[in-house]
């Protein structure tokens, strides 16, 4: 057999052991990372909704949104769009104490997602929890800290949420801080009117 047949079957099997080992790890590791990120959604659902010990899923069909500020939205749902899930907080008795959502807006490093609580009473933001990001560590990253999320606590839909003007931005991360607001904004006027409608064909 030629040296350079042998190069190839050897080369061969290792890449087939080496995917066999890559699967192997995959089906192993997969599940606890279902369970871990579940935990991890579980907790911040709560974290945003002041008195939640528990939560419902709502599926809500989004709409079209028809201008480029993400402010206005069509009444019909669009074909072409998936569910917007919302998490109902229940307290201790089962009342609703208001819902949280997931937003996203365009960072330094990447897509940075968020969790919103919002009031069922008042309609004002109650937490924000950050769930993914890839921001600069130590600048970007700042918008996990308490003292920026804090600022969004008690603003509602008349609020501009606009950097620089009613929230501070984080020190040398213009873009992480406005990826925050833009994730609220998106989905914000969208995600109370789906759980007002919701809660109102109960």
């Amino acid at each position: 057999m030629k040296a350079s047949m042998r190069q190839v079957i050897v080369l061969t099997i290792i890449a087939v052991a080496s995917a066999l080992v890559l699967s192997m790890v995959y089906n192993f590791t997969y599940d606890p990372i279902q369970r871990n990120r579940a935990a991890a959604l579980e907790g911040s659902i709560l974290a945003v909704l002041p008195g939640a010990v528990d939560f419902n899923v709502i599926e809500a069909e989004l709409t079209e949104r028809i201008d480029d500020d993400r402010s206005t939205v069509r009444s019909t749902p669009s074909s072409d769009s998936g569910p917007l899930m919302l998490y109902q907080g229940l307290d201790e008795s089962g009342k609703a104490v208001g819902f949280a959502f997931v937003g996203e807006g365009a960072g330094y490093g990447g897509i940075v997602k968020i969790m919103v609580g919002v009031d069922h009473n008042t309609e004002l933001i109650s937490g924000l929890e950050v769930l993914e990001h890839a921001e600069t560590p130590n600048l970007g990253s700042k918008i996990e800290d308490a003292s920026f999320r804090n600022q969004f606590i008690v603003k509602g839909l008349n609020d501009p949420l606009t950097v620089g003007q009613d929230i501070d931005k984080v020190s040398g991360a213009t873009v992480s801080s406005n990826a925050v607001t833009a994730a609220i904004k998106g989905q914000y006027a969208l995600a109370l009117e789906a759980y007002k409608e919701a809660v109102k064909n109960e």
